[in-house]
């Protein structure tokens, strides 16, 4: 996993999501700061803010505001859904994925997740 959700991790991250016009276009309208981190909270967090389907900037550490989506797992967890044996779907109606946030928001924009949780694996 090298330095998944490290501070160089969600750079290349935020790089790889505005270069993805599919899921920019796809979150059109979706404005959200999103913390992605360890269930067992032993490390710290990547944040991801999203204005308009883009990602607009990022944080790893401390939050910089409270997060309107929290997606959390243990390391085997993540590890399945970097090796696609785990979808992202899957993740959350298994609860593998701890998901805090408005529930409603995320089924509307589910096919853009999915997109966004097969680029974590590219950053």
């Amino acid at each position: 996993m090298g330095d998944f959700l490290s501070a160089g991790w969600i750079e290349r991250y935020q790089s790889l999501w505005n270069q993805r016009p599919d899921l920019v276009e796809g979150l059109r309208g979706f404005n959200a700061l999103i913390e992605y981190g360890w269930e067992d909270g032993s490390r710290p967090s990547a944040y991801l803010l999203v204005d308009d389907g883009r990602a607009v900037d990022r944080a790893w550490g401390d939050a910089p505001a409270k997060p309107d989506f929290v997606m959390k797992a243990s390391v085997e967890n993540w590890q399945r859904l970097l090796d696609g044996s785990l979808s992202g779907r899957a993740a959350l109606l298994t609860k593998k994925l701890k998901f805090q946030g408005s529930m409603i928001t995320a089924m509307k924009y589910m096919g853009p997740f999915e997109k966004s949780i097969a680029l974590l694996k590219e950053a």
